[in-house]
């Protein structure tokens, strides 16, 4: 009788090793899974933080971010408009290839149709092609050459697609990279 009952014991002893390999397999299993989920839920975090940091720097930047525009000049035909934009704010623009230019004129053409087009910036004002603006100067650029500090005031050529009617109107709207925009419009000469 003892024999049997030290061969239950040691069947009962297997049984039980084998449900507690078991379990640890399955808490090993779940720690390891919760760790690689904490490291999703950290990577997630931290892009939520980024983000809001960079929205908190462009709002910022926005804030301090002004501009005007003066001297509009259109003569009809081909030669470009003109015009002079100020920086009044206190962030330096620098990044024209990301500023936005729309203008909108009477095409010197059969019923003078109004068109309304996108330009693109150009790097030289030399032989301005159609559909492009450039800086042709910057009045008292010492800190940063070729960059719009406060204060400085920039001359802009205007080149759009088709020739402009003498007496219809010119307007455009010229924006920031960051979003800060002004318009302004003229009587074509």
């Amino acid at each position: 009788m003892i024999s049997n009952t030290q061969g239950f014991v040691s069947r009962g002893g297997g049984e039980m090793g084998l449900s507690i390999a078991i379990s640890g397999g399955i808490v090993t299993f779940s720690i390891v899974y919760a760790m690689m989920s904490f490291s999703t839920v950290v990577d997630d975090s931290t892009k939520i933080s980024t983000s809001q940091s960079q929205m908190s720097n462009n709002l910022f930047a926005r804030l301090q971010t002004n501009i005007s525009i003066s001297n509009l000049q259109d003569v009809g035909g081909t030669s470009p408009a003109t015009f002079k934009i100020t920086n009044t704010g206190n962030t330096l623009l620098w990044n024209y290839n990301s500023f936005d230019m729309i203008v909108t004129y009477q095409e010197n053409a059969t019923g003078n149709p109004v068109l309304t087009e996108t330009l693109k910036y150009a790097n030289s004002c030399s032989g301005l092609a159609t559909g492009k603006w450039c800086i042709s100067s910057i009045q008292n650029d010492n800190m940063h050459p070729g960059m719009l500090d406060t204060g400085e005031i920039a001359t802009i050529d205007v080149q759009p697609s088709h020739p402009t009617q003498s007496g219809g109107t010119f307007a455009l709207e010229f924006g920031t990279d960051n979003g800060v925009t002004t318009s302004s419009s003229v009587i074509i000469t």
